[in-house]
């Protein structure tokens, strides 16, 4: 993440707060959400990141509702509707890296305007967003794994769809549940586990889900992260407070 005492560039432009697209990044996995914050960062010009929410909703007003399907079986449409209804969201747009056209018409019907991918660059990321703000509907061409963003187990060596098994593994899914969650066979699955137990340097699924509960990267964390404010100027000022699922303040650093 970019500190706040980062120099500013002299050919900035100074753009006045209430000419960009206000964004809130929605995931279960602060590792997620903390990622999406550092690609969006560098045109903060256009898109001003004012929640970083995990496993809740926003509870301020935002343009768009950026939510990362990361982790949530079956794109996790129940939470797109609730994204979808809930006031204080003007948009809803899915953030993923691989769908087939059935799944693209899921996610729309369940209400979201803009279904990104996770391999579109910075740049055109914060395009998109600023289009479904303006009430324009966007799905990318095509879709690809990320180049950049970060997942829990990318450390060790997990792919992204290696990760999420993981994943749900660590919830105690079966092979079949674990197969229904993702839209693929159960072949699939197990030649995932193969991988992951290599790569995890384990031989059982018991000894698995342990690895997988234990790594830092997977645990789920409940409340508002922390974002960094930008004022009109562009400088970085102090984060925004954080509170828990009730709305509680715990911290104001």
């Amino acid at each position: 993440m970019i500190n706040a005492s980062e120099p500013r560039n002299d050919t900035t432009r100074v753009v006045d707060i209430r000419d960009r697209t206000r964004v809130a990044i929605v995931n279960d996995y602060e590792l997620v959400v903390r990622g999406l914050e550092r690609m969006l960062w560098p045109y903060r010009d256009r898109i001003d990141v004012v929640e970083l929410d995990v496993q809740q909703n926003p509870d301020r007003a935002v343009d768009v509702a950026l939510f990362d399907t990361y982790g949530h079986a079956r794109l996790g449409l129940d939470r797109v509707r609730s994204l979808a209804r809930d006031p204080h969201v003007g948009a809803v747009a899915i953030y993923t890296w691989t769908l087939t056209l059935d799944q693209i018409d899921a996610a729309m019907s369940a209400g979201a305007r803009g279904v990104l991918a996770k391999s579109m660059p910075g740049d055109e990321l914060a395009a998109a967003l600023v289009e479904v703000a303006g009430g324009h509907e966007f799905v990318s061409a095509g879709f690809g794994r990320p180049a950049t963003q970060p997942w829990p187990g990318y450390d060790i060596g997990l792919t992204l769809r290696e990760s999420e098994v993981a994943l749900f593994l660590g919830q105690g899914m079966r092979n079949r549940d674990i197969a229904d969650a993702l839209w693929v066979s159960e072949n699939t699955v197990k030649t995932h586990l193969k991988a992951i137990f290599q790569k995890a340097q384990v031989r059982s699924r018991g000894e698995a889900i342990v690895r997988i509960t234990h790594d830092p990267g997977f645990r789920r964390k409940i409340g508002r992260t922390p974002v960094r404010v930008v004022d009109a100027s562009g400088r970085s000022g102090a984060p925004r407070q954080r509170f828990t699922r009730t709305g509680e303040v715990i911290d104001s650093r």
